[in-house]
């Protein structure tokens, strides 16, 4: 829809018009002329007027896709590209330093900040802030998902039954929380959330949008998956980033969009998981780990298949 159609009366029943599209870059105003009578909103006539700058209309919509598209993959191969770099001395090195592999986790807020320079001029990038009662639903929305997942998968690991769960090591999840926000959240959401998501959303569904930069996300993740810093099959990472993509879209959507959530949510998909499956089972009877690590995939899958069931798609977005 328009964003600001101001008509004047001209000779012979025309009518003259500015209409400016929020899909145009720098919001690029055209003057549209056309027989008639004017409705409220776009002009009908607009399509069909011999006005050169008004035929301009439509090729100034596709410029606009094109031009997110050029945006998006100049961002994914610079966040690729970047933390790459920076891994290089840890991965052939043959020895991860801790230091090394949290500094390579800047690569994707790094690539925001240079994409956006180039195309818009200026740095900001993301919205960190938004009202707090939408970011403290964002959190509440968003962390429920992550537990939900994380103790069903542990109900369905634990063989013994839940007695022998040790429910006083969740107390860690608080005590580390902050320390594991370096390496990891601090330095990837307002890339992949802040910058990546918003573009996505308004190409794609918010499912869709979620699912690929869920992949995206994961596929970032290969070269650590390779130097086996991360002891896990690729396809089952795959599938679990996925799964926490969309806890993470529900919760910075419904948040309005604030990076401050995406990193509170993503802080907390780290260390829940780890403490809960790992900390909390650690005196149970578990089953296989080939039933482990089915379970922990379906898990995720599945809790992430319900959101988009429930939200009916929209995971909180408001367009």
């Amino acid at each position: 829809v328009p964003i600001g159609v101001d008509g004047g009366q001209l000779d012979g029943g025309q009518r003259e018009c500015e209409v400016r599209r929020p899909t145009w870059p720098k919001y690029q105003t055209a003057t549209i002329r056309s027989y008639g009578a004017l409705p409220a909103g776009w002009p009908p006539g607009a399509i069909r007027c011999h006005n050169g700058e008004v035929a301009a209309i439509p090729s100034a919509e596709a410029e606009s896709k094109s031009r997110l598209l050029r945006e998006l993959t100049t961002y994914f191969l610079l966040a690729y590209g970047m933390s790459l770099v920076l891994w290089l001395p840890a991965l052939i090195g043959g020895k991860a330093s801790p230091a090394l592999l949290s500094l390579g986790t800047v690569g994707p807020t790094l690539a925001a900040l240079v994409t956006h320079r180039s195309f818009e001029r200026n740095w900001r990038a993301v919205r960190v802030w938004s009202t707090l009662p939408d970011l403290l639903i964002g959190i509440a929305m968003g962390a429920s998902a992550v537990l939900i997942a994380a103790f069903t998968a542990a109900f369905f690991m634990t063989k013994s039954g839940i007695d022998r769960w040790q429910w006083s090591s969740l107390v860690q999840i608080l005590k580390l929380f902050i320390p594991n926000l370096v390496g990891g959240p601090l330095g990837e959401e307002a890339g992949w959330r802040g910058f990546a998501l918003p573009r996505l959303q308004r190409r794609f569904d918010p499912v869709t949008s979620s699912l690929l930069l869920g992949f995206l996300w994961a596929g970032w993740h290969l070269p650590l998956i390779v130097a086996r810093v991360y002891n896990v099959a690729w396809w089952q990472f795959t599938v679990l980033t996925m799964a926490a993509s969309v806890f993470l879209s529900l919760g910075f959507n419904r948040s309005g969009g604030s990076t401050l959530c995406a990193v509170i949510v993503h802080g907390i998909y780290n260390i829940a998981t780890g403490i809960i499956l790992n900390d909390m089972l650690g005196k149970a009877t578990l089953y296989s780990n080939t039933i482990q690590h089915n379970v922990l995939w379906l898990a995720y899958g599945g809790v992430a298949a319900m959101i988009c069931i429930v939200t009916k798609g929209r995971l909180g977005y408001r367009a």
